[in-house]
């Protein structure tokens, strides 16, 4: 093939191999950028960034329940003081006991006047949907189901989105209820049923204890007669004498929870629940919340969860999925946990994790194209200057050519040079043949003393192995001649013990150290030597003392 035919090749090898390595640099690169996209969670952004703000929401719905429950905890403890000390007051007044108030109509209309102004402003003031006052009496012990029917005040709020908030009377006296501006509840009733809490005598016996050890929350109840839904934080109510008055304390509606527990949160259709009991999720059994001045979806029926990966859960029900998290609290001593779960609909959580993929793909597409169209421009860019300046060099007037890149006039004047060099070089190259010739041959020499010493020594080690028998391994005793100057000063010493007849517990008096500090010894000499035992080093080190004595040894 002639040169300009060669060169025409040449160019379009060149820019196309450029353009390849180029390319395939590029692709590295991305692969490169990719690892560590993942490597540092890029890819993985969107699932962290919605596990943290998950985790963000259930601290701040954490917080703002236990807040609120214990709020109306240390509430209702003020109450049960404060009833109590009204009771007890009017008993006095009135030179009677407790048990006295059953079927005392009057009596108890007239506990009830005195109570339900100081219920109702407990109930405007604490952040609640209800308050009330079951007494253990009632007012005709003769009726059928008497054995379960209270006297008491029952208040509740009607509507919570406004600062004006009327009162309604769920239980008692309606006469005392008007008197007063609270119209009866729809559903109102005189007395309770003590059938509304599902532990009645047991939060009657808890009156033996403090205030702040026998309140409890109830599970969540349908309040009799309507298809509210509410759980009720009930404190026993004792007088100062130590009787049992009855319960009082206040309610928390899903109407309520749903209104205060509003989440401001950039979650989408972000939705809060509380189950009362801990155990499987029922979502028609919980309290739900949702986005401040949004909506939300709260999930229907009995809730499956399970794993979803990254410190999530998945919450599956007869409704749609929902991604979230859960915690566990404690908000009484008379309380199992309850079970708060944060979530989002998985269809918002998968919109996400979509977007979040095209976005990466997308920017994966557009550096591709920049790199692509860069490969592109930099290879002509580089390859035009270095095409010319082969072809100047082609012309074969290296010494007067000029190109426009620097280095291709450094190519020319080193050509220039190496011609003149060449001779210089070769007479160069003669001489150093020479001296290597002479350097082999003197190399040569020391081999062969070397190789003489090698068969003395080892016609030595032969005569000492038969000698010793078989006990003694050539090898072995070489390497524990050599051994012995690699010892410490206070290893040789002691080595020396040895040599002299010492035994251990002399050998310990001596030096006045302990037997692990020995052993310790014991074993760097014994892996310095090469050897396994005392008896083995015993061995070696007579068969040294013998050719010392016989002058084989230096």
């Amino acid at each position: 093939m002639k040169r300009s035919a060669w060169l025409g090749n040449l160019k379009w090898t060149l820019r196309r191999k450029l353009f390849g390595y180029m390319l395939l640099l590029t692709a590295l690169l991305l692969v490169l950028l990719v690892v560590g996209l993942f490597l540092f969670g890029r890819f993985n952004s969107t699932k962290k960034t919605v596990k943290e703000s998950l985790e963000l929401q259930m601290d701040i719905f954490e917080k703002d329940v236990f807040a609120h429950f214990d709020d109306l905890a240390a509430a209702g403890i003020r109450l049960s003081g404060d009833v109590a000390e009204l009771l007890d007051e009017y008993l006095d007044q009135q030179g009677m006991d407790f048990a006295a108030l059953t079927d005392a109509e009057e009596h108890i209309a007239a506990l009830q006047s005195r109570m339900i102004g100081p219920l109702r402003d407990a109930l405007l003031q604490e952040h609640c949907s209800g308050v009330f006052v079951m007494l253990d009496t009632t007012v005709n012990s003769g009726l059928e189901h008497a054995e379960s029917s209270r006297a008491g005040l029952y208040l509740q709020i009607n509507g919570y989105g406004t600062d004006d908030r009327s009162v309604l009377l769920y239980r008692g006296r309606a006469q005392i209820g008007k008197r007063n501006g609270i119209m009866p509840h729809r559903k109102w009733r005189q007395e309770f049923d003590t059938g509304l809490f599902d532990e009645y005598d047991a939060m009657m016996a808890a009156a033996a204890l403090s205030s702040e050890q026998a309140y409890r929350f109830t599970d969540m109840i349908t309040l009799p007669g309507t298809s509210d839904k509410a759980v009720l934080v009930v404190v026993p109510v004792t007088g100062a004498d130590g009787t049992v008055y009855g319960l009082c304390g206040y309610e928390i509606s899903a109407s309520y929870f749903m209104t205060y527990h509003a989440q401001m949160t950039r979650i989408q259709h972000m939705t809060g629940l509380m189950s009362m009991g801990g155990g499987a999720i029922d979502a028609d059994s919980s309290f739900s919340c949702g986005v401040d001045e949004g909506f939300y979806r709260a999930p229907q029926g009995l809730l499956t969860v399970r794993d979803a990966g990254s410190g999530m859960l998945c919450f599956d029900g007869d409704a749609e999925p929902y991604i979230g998290v859960q915690r566990t609290l404690r908000l009484s001593p008379n309380n199992g946990d309850v079970l708060l779960s944060v979530m989002m609909p998985k269809a918002d959580y998968d919109r996400q994790m979509r977007t979040s993929v095209l976005q990466n793909v997308a920017l994966g597409a557009l550096m591709l194209f920049f790199a692509v169209n860069c490969c592109m421009f930099f290879s002509k860019r580089f390859l035009a200057p270095v095409l010319e300046g082969l072809e100047q060099v082609k012309a074969e007037h290296r010494t007067e050519a000029q190109s426009q890149i620097a280095e291709i006039n450094d190519l020319f004047a080193y050509l220039a040079q190496k011609d003149r060099a060449h001779e210089e070089a070769l007479r160069a190259l003669e001489a150093e043949k020479l001296q290597a010739q002479q350097e082999k041959e003197r190399l040569h020499r020391d081999y062969e003393k070397a190789q003489n010493r090698y068969e003395a020594a080892y016609a030595r080690i032969k005569r000492l192995e038969s000698a010793a028998g078989p006990q003694i391994d050539p090898e072995n005793y070489q390497l524990f001649l050599e051994g012995i100057q690699t010892l410490t000063a206070t290893e040789r010493r002691i080595f020396d013990y040895y040599l002299s007849g010492y035994t251990v517990a002399q050998i310990m008096e001596i030096a006045s150290i302990k037997e692990s500090t020995l052993r310790y010894h014991n074993r760097n000499i014994y892996n310095k030597l090469g050897v396994n035992s005392l008896k083995q080093l015993l061995r070696y080190a007579e068969l040294r003392k013998q050719e010392e004595a016989a002058g084989t040894h230096s």
